[in-house]
C-alpha cells in the first residue's frame, strides 16, 4: 500500500482493477491514453468524500469527477457499502453527474461529424443510455451480432446473403427477426420510452417503427445487405435497395412494414394510406442526423405522457448537441 493513503475495503479494489482493466481496454487504437489513478488514489478520494472538512470534501468531489466514467464501479460500490451515509449520497450524486456528462460528449461528438458520418448504431446505443446507464456498447452490438449469425445459419453456412436474390434474403432477414426473435410492433403500450430504447425493444421484443426498422438496418449491414430505413409520413420502414442488388436481380425495390407484421408493402398503397407520401422524397434513405432525432424526440414525447418530467428533459437538453444548426423533423 502506498504510504499516505488509507486501506482500500478488498470489494471496492474490485470494482478499481475492473475499471482500470476496462479503461485500458477501450482506449482506441493510436491513442494515447493519460494516467490512470491508482485503486489507492481512488480509494482515498472516496474516503475523503466523507472528510469533515467541506474543502476536502469538494475537491475530492472535483478530482473524481475529473476521472469520469472509469470509476464508476468503485462508486458504486462505496454508494452500496459505504458505512459513511456522506459517501454514499455523494457517490450516486457522482454516478449521475458523471453519467450524464458521458452521454452528453457522445452527442457532442455527433453534433461535429457530418451527416454521412454518423452511425445510426450507435446512437440508438447512446439513446438506449438514457434509460439503461449501465448499458455497454458490446452487449448492444452483440445483441445485433447474434441476429446476423442467426441469418447466415438460416440462408447456409456457405451461401453469402449479399449475393442471394433480394426476394430470398429479405425473406431470411425477416424470418429471424419476426419469426424467431418475435420482434414486432407494440400495439398495447406504444406511448412507453421502452419502445424508443432499441435494447429494450430487443430484450421486449416490441417497439416502434423506427427501432423495429434500424435494428433491422444494422443486422442487414452485417450481412452486407443494401437495407435502408425510410421516413414514410406518420411511419418508418425499410427497403431493399435494388440499385445496389446482385447481377440479374429483378429491378425492383422491396419495401418492408416492420411495425405491422414486417409485411410487403407497395407503392400504390403507400400512396392511399400516407398522407404526404412522396415517391421521389420519401423512398430514400432517411438522413442519419434526422433519424437519430426522431428516435430522441420520440423518446422525450412518451418520458412526457407518462409523467418523466427528469427524462425528458434530459433528452430536451441533447437535441442541439446533435444538431446544433437547428433541428429538422419531417
Amino acid at each position: 500500500m502506498r504510504k499516505g493513503f488509507p486501506a482500500v475495503p478488498e470489494g471496492l479494489k474490485r470494482c478499481l482493477l475492473v475499471a482500470q482493466l476496462a479503461w485500458a481496454f477501450s482506449v482506441p487504437g493510436g491513442a494515447v491514453p493519460g494516467p490512470a489513478a491508482s485503486s489507492e488514489e481512488v480509494g482515498a478520494l472516496i474516503l475523503q468524500l466523507g472528510a469533515e472538512k467541506f474543502a476536502v470534501r469538494a475537491k475530492a468531489d472535483q478530482k473524481l469527477l475529473a476521472l469520469g466514467k472509469d470509476v464508476l464501479p468503485a462508486l458504486h460500490e462505496a454508494a452500496r457499502e459505504s458505512d459513511s451515509p456522506e459517501i454514499r449520497v455523494r457517490c450516486r450524486t457522482l454516478v449521475r453527474e458523471i453519467r450524464s456528462r458521458f452521454l452528453r460528449s457522445r452527442f457532442e461528438q455527433m453534433g461535429k461529424q457530418a451527416d454521412d458520418e454518423l452511425d445510426v448504431e450507435k446512437a440508438m446505443w447512446v439513446i438506449a443510455l438514457f434509460l439503461d446507464p449501465g448499458l455497454e456498447r458490446q452487449e448492444f452490438t452483440r445483441q445485433l451480432d447474434e441476429m446476423a449469425a442467426a441469418v447466415r445459419k438460416k440462408v447456409g453456412v456457405n451461401v453469402k446473403p449479399a449475393a442471394l436474390p433480394p426476394d430470398k434474403a429479405v425473406a431470411a432477414l425477416i424470418a429471424v427477426l419476426r419469426d424467431e426473435y418475435g420482434l414486432s410492433g407494440d400495439r398495447v403500450s406504444y406511448q412507453h420510452p421502452d419502445n424508443s430504447s432499441a435494447h429494450r425493444v430487443i430484450v421486449r421484443r416490441k417497439g416502434l417503427p423506427i427501432l423495429l426498422s434500424e435494428i433491422a438496418v444494422a443486422v442487414a449491414r452485417r450481412l452486407e445487405l443494401p437495407v435502408v430505413g425510410l421516413g414514410i409520413p406518420g411511419r418508418y420502414m425499410i427497403k431493399y435497395d435494388v440499385a445496389r442488388a446482385p447481377a440479374g436481380a429483378v429491378p425492383k425495390d422491396i419495401i418492408i412494414n416492420p411495425f405491422e407484421g414486417w409485411r410487403e408493402m407497395t407503392v400504390l398503397e403507400l400512396a392511399r394510406n400516407a398522407a404526404g407520401f412522396v415517391p421521389d422524397e420519401h423512398l430514400v434513405r432517411y438522413p442519419p442526423r434526422e433519424t437519430i432525432l426522431r428516435m430522441m424526440r420520440n423518446m422525450e414525447n412518451h418520458a412526457m405522457v407518462r409523467g418523466q418530467l427528469d427524462l425528458a428533459a434530459s433528452i430536451r437538453d441533447c437535441y442541439e448537441l446533435v444538431a446544433p444548426e437547428g433541428l429538422r423533423f419531417r
